[in-house]
């Protein structure tokens, strides 16, 4: 694994912490030179230093891989934050990171691998976390947290991460798994997102002391198209699930009721504009999150921009009916990258009311819309013109590999711990990219 220290500006080595499957290996240094934040708005910017730039999701350990692609990353709940509920106390400073065949826990203050996890022939897309409430041996419970890692082979890969030990597995599709999240308020329900055109909802139970443990299917939401993102409705996170898709953004019911049947199609298609101004729902949304318990974040209808929309009024405002096509009822545009490459997703930060999105140059952009809720839950209009800029753009600093300018990457997933003293970039040249809030 490589690792620098960008705010001295000087290389340095760290080593990693122990593999499941082998120890990786020390690697040569990188040189970098950190770029300032540029401030575009004219309001306080934070300021964010560049910490860590890891190399360690390589095949096979090779120090000139830079092909490699990192996907996903998720911050691990901390076990003695009481409520999960309260996402600042959640905070963590571990974070689970994927690409290539394996999947990193990464302490993001030190840089240091603790954990990495490989699976030779796989490419992981997504990680998850859940907390389980185990019997020990000796008959006490205890709460331990539980990582669920999947990709191209449909496997879902379960971790107990404080044992070490990944102790069973899922065969959950037969085609690749796009994304995966665990329910926040059934500990044991996992959504599985495939290119199968299915979301799958599994109870995976809780393991024994001897870790037996049952999966059981609980329901199967049919897509007419590959499902990318997926997010549960802070709201009514028992009732619905909304997906953006190759083709739309759809919204499911997922409520376990006998009554409904086991497969279900989409209720609702949701339409946007597109660049003529014209209402489309036949396009690639792979960028989806909740700010909070009603704004979605969504792209890519129309390009250079994210759309944020009300969940409420356009679910609401609609009517009701089965399987309806709905205008989304759009409450501003964030402008982003002209980009027609797909695949950057965005991330949001709601205690801190952050929206992330990276782009095809390396860039970060940073949206802080703490002072613009307000005005947007309050504005009555369903085709919102308002344009908000980044707050601020964090620049892919001159990083070399071999002597030569690293160049032409493009940033695939960003991601901040829920207080927002991290933030991690995952990049398609096998780079994670780690700032600090100063």
């Amino acid at each position: 694994m490589r690792h620098i220290n960008a705010e001295a500006g000087l290389p340095q080595e760290c080593s990693a912490g122990a593999s499941q499957e082998e120890e990786e290996e020390e690697e040569d240094e990188k040189d970098v030179c950190s770029s300032p934040v540029k401030d575009l708005e004219g309001e306080e910017t934070i300021s964010l230093e560049p910490v860590h730039f890891l190399q360690c999701h390589s095949k096979g350990n090779n120090r000139d891989d830079f092909k490699t692609q990192l996907w996903a990353c998720v911050f691990e709940p901390p076990l003695d934050c009481g409520t999960r509920k309260d996402p600042v106390v959640s905070s963590s400073r571990t974070a689970a990171t994927c690409g290539g065949d394996s999947v990193c826990l990464v302490d993001c203050e030190t840089g240091i691998v603790l954990k990495k996890y490989k699976v030779a022939g796989e490419e992981f897309f997504t990680v998850t976390w859940t907390t389980l409430t185990m019997v020990t041996s000796d008959g006490r419970k205890k709460r331990h947290n539980v990582l669920a890692a999947a990709g191209r082979r449909g496997i879902v890969k379960l971790i107990h991460v404080a044992a070490d030990y990944c102790y069973g597995e899922i065969k959950a599709h037969k085609k690749p798994i796009a994304t995966a999240c665990f329910s926040p308020i059934t500990e044991t329900h996992l959504f599985t997102a495939s290119y199968d055109k299915k979301i799958c909802v599994w109870d995976i139970g809780v393991p024994d002391c001897d870790y037996n443990f049952k999966e059981r299917q609980l329901m199967v939401l049919e897509t007419i198209a590959t499902p990318l993102r997926i997010a549960l409705v802070p709201s009514c996170p028992d009732r619905y699930l909304v997906a953006g898709c190759e083709q739309g953004c759809f919204a499911w019911d997922i409520r376990l009721d006998e009554k409904q049947q086991k497969n279900r199609p989409h209720e609702v298609e949701f339409q946007f504009p597109d660049d003529q101004g014209n209402e489309t729902s036949s396009h690639r949304v792979d960028g989806l999150a909740f700010l909070n318990e009603d704004i979605v974040v969504s792209k890519s209808s129309k390009t250079g921009s994210i759309n944020l929309w009300s969940w409420s009024r356009t679910f609401k405002e609609q009517g009701k009916g089965s399987r309806r096509t709905v205008q989304a009822v759009i409450l501003a545009e964030l402008e982003w990258s002209s980009t027609d490459l797909p695949y950057l997703t965005l991330s949001t930060c709601p205690t801190e009311e952050y929206v992330f999105c990276g782009d095809e140059k390396g860039s970060v952009w940073l949206y802080d819309l703490s002072n613009h809720l307000s005005a947007l839950s309050a504005t009555r209009e369903d085709r919102a013109t308002k344009r908000i800029g980044p707050s601020q753009v964090l620049k892919w600093p001159e990083l070399k590999a071999n002597g030569e300018p690293l160049t032409d990457v493009l940033v695939n997933n960003v991601v901040a711990d829920p207080s927002f003293t991290y933030l991690v970039a995952l990049t398609d040249v096998n780079i994670a990219a780690i700032w600090k809030k100063a």
